[in-house]
């Protein structure tokens, strides 16, 4: 974001000064360089509005609907219990995922 108003400002600068006289002869803008800063002002306000969050990895895109990740605190044998437990529940969420998909996709596997 500070980038974006460094930017900004610099451009909107170099405007006022070569369209309001504040320069001298030998700084002032001609055509061709104002019509530069413009178009490179264009862009930057296009870009802005057009930006898109950064791609992360393992992102999923929408709302999240994935299976949440594993999490264990505590010992080797109670981590063990709960990671079984939570395969188990993994492994149903992904037979109804896949058991959803098939209904939408083919009209099979529908249940109510």
């Amino acid at each position: 974001m500070t980038g974006e108003r460094i930017s900004f400002f610099v451009i909107g600068f170099v405007l006022a000064c070569g369209l309001w006289g504040y320069s001298s002869q030998s700084q002032a803008l001609g055509q061709t360089e104002e019509g530069i800063l413009y178009g490179l002002g264009i862009y930057k306000v296009w870009d802005i509005i057009n930006e898109e969050p950064e791609w992360e990895p393992n992102q999923t895109y929408g709302t999240s609907q994935g299976f949440p990740p594993f999490r264990c605190k505590g010992d080797s044998i109670k981590c063990a219990y709960e990671r079984g437990q939570y395969e188990r529940e993994r492994e149903e969420w992904e037979d109804k995922k896949t058991k959803a998909y098939e209904c939408g996709r083919t009209g099979r596997n529908c249940e109510e």
